[in-house]
């Protein structure tokens, strides 16, 4: 697992929602690792632009932004959580 280190140049990191937690984020992670990684990304973090730019502009590989890069490059879509409907009363 890595653990995920803000960047003292980069003060956005500070608010990512990742600081602090242990998921896998990086190109090793499972598929269950990387549901997981994109799922806090999506639903907790306020960070997101500037997370998915700093992904393209390092040549991350792994999950950024609910997104997974390869070399900074996006690959596929991110995919949403699905986010239950609520029911109304009849």
């Amino acid at each position: 697992m890595l653990t995920v280190i803000a960047d003292p140049a980069d003060r956005w990191m500070t608010q990512a929602a990742c600081i602090g937690q242990a998921p896998a984020y990086d190109e090793t992670a499972s598929a269950r690792q990387q549901r997981k990684a994109r799922e806090i990304c999506l639903t907790q973090c306020p960070v997101l632009d500037q997370c998915r730019d700093w992904a393209r502009q390092t040549a991350f590989t792994g999950t950024a932004a609910g997104e997974r890069f390869l070399n900074g490059r996006r690959r596929g879509h991110p995919s949403r959580p699905t986010i239950p409907e609520t029911r109304r009363p009849a």
